[in-house]
């Protein structure tokens, strides 16, 4: 039996409005790159403390962890969220960097590192 989060997350833990960002592509036009335009996905999202075992596997990529947090999506077309993008939620820019999207749960569980330069979004 699967975890069924419909009915927990609110009843429960406040969630927050939640968005997501993702470059649409670019392409070569006379020689010279042309980014694509942005698209941009609101979503429900309930934020949790990333685990100590989740921060131990960020530090093995080798990057530096300003602040990890565990989102849980409980709204918003999650057939779409993947680790590409930017979230922003909380006033800050956050990014993927663990994604466990399942289709047949009805959230997804994405574990997001704030970015330093909060400026434009991963560099």
């Amino acid at each position: 039996m699967s975890l069924n989060m419909e009915g927990q997350i609110d009843g429960v833990f406040e969630s927050v409005e939640a968005s997501r960002t993702v470059d649409t592509g670019g392409a070569w036009v006379d020689g010279i790159w042309t980014p694509g335009t942005p698209s941009t996905t609101p979503y429900i999202v309930n934020i949790q403390p990333a685990s100590d075992r989740e921060v131990d596997f960020l530090r093995q990529g080798g990057e530096r962890i300003t602040d990890a947090r565990r989102i849980y999506i409980n709204q918003g077309d999650m057939q779409l969220i993947d680790q590409t993008g930017t979230w922003a939620f909380l006033g800050q820019q956050w990014k993927a960097v663990k994604v466990d999207n399942r289709y047949w749960r009805n959230y997804c569980k994405v574990i997001v590192t704030r970015i330093d330069d909060q400026s434009g979004g991963p560099a």
